[in-house]
Order: structure tokens, then sequence, then C-alpha cells
């Protein structure tokens, strides 16, 4: 036997043995250049580039205009992946909106500008006015499973799809 293959009296068993185990290293070294390309392929397929504001989708455009009129835009920019895309908008005051791809608002960030209250469901703005009426929200995320909430004073305040508070993070 030499390196795993065993030698049998008629040749065809020798010679099958050795053409599998070709086989099975050129396998192995394209799967293992697939994976590689898969690896590199997130950083190579974002396009972080700015945009105008009329390229936003619709949704987005509305949000802006129900939620934000008479901000000033300072840019936008859309990041661009493999299957999916993000948008984000800083307006000259320091806020920041981030959409997904349909336009819908995933976070709003109001860093030194004033938050836009109405974007988060009435039943956490309840909650908001009666335990913290004098707090500002900062930052709100909204992902699949509910609305996490940061508050001035540094609170995390995480809340389902349905509005209620199942976690307070400080």
């Amino acid at each position: 036997s030499v390196s795993g293959i065993k030698f049998a009296t008629n040749g065809n068993y020798c010679q099958t043995e050795i053409i599998k185990v070709y086989r099975m290293k050129k396998c192995m070294m394209v799967l293992g250049g697939l994976l590689l390309l898969v690896a590199g392929t997130p950083a190579l397929a974002s396009d972080d580039r700015p945009i105008d504001v009329s390229e936003l989708p619709a949704a987005a455009r509305q949000f802006i205009k129900t939620h934000l009129a008479g901000a000033q835009v300072s840019h936008a920019t859309v990041d661009g992946h493999l299957f999916d895309k993000e948008y984000k908008v800083v307006f000259t005051d320091g806020r920041e909106i981030e959409f997904g791809k349909n336009g819908d608002w995933e976070e709003v960030d109001a860093n030194r500008g004033q938050f836009p209250i109405a974007v988060l469901p009435q039943s956490i703005r309840s909650y908001l006015s009666q335990h913290y009426p004098d707090m500002p929200v900062m930052k709100a995320d909204r992902g699949r499973y509910g609305y996490e909430v940061k508050l001035r004073n540094g609170l995390e305040l995480e809340f389902d799809k349905s509005g209620r508070l199942y976690k307070i993070d400080d």
C-alpha cells in the first residue's frame, strides 16, 4: 500500500483509486476557491455611494415629508449589498435616518436634533409620556421583533411589535 492506495493484482483497481484521489483533491480545491469567493463577495458588493433624495424609495421620501418637513438634508447615500440595499439620510441638524430597501425606516438617530416622536407607535408614545415625560428620545431602532428606544439619560427600552415593554437596559 502506497499513500493509502491498495495495490491489487490487476492494474485496474490501482488506477481507479488514483483517479478517485485525484478527483477528490480537485473537488476540494474548487470548493475552497468557491468558499473564498463567497466570503469575499460582501466586501466587493458594497458600494456606499451618494444619491439625490429623489432617488430614495417612495416610502422614505414620504416619511421625510411627513415627519421632518422643513428639515434640510445634508446628504443621502445608498449602500448596495449583494441582495439588499440600505439608504441613509443625514440632515444638517445632525439627525440621521436609515431606511431599508423598501423605504421603511429602520433607525432614527436624533443626535443633536429633535426626535420625531410620531414615528413610534401610539402605545410606545403613551408609555414614554407616562413614565418618562421630560426625557427626550435620542434614538429608535425598528427590527423584525419590535422596537428599541434610547433615551437621553442612557436608558434603553425594548418593546415588542405590539408596543409592550419587555426590557429596560441602563
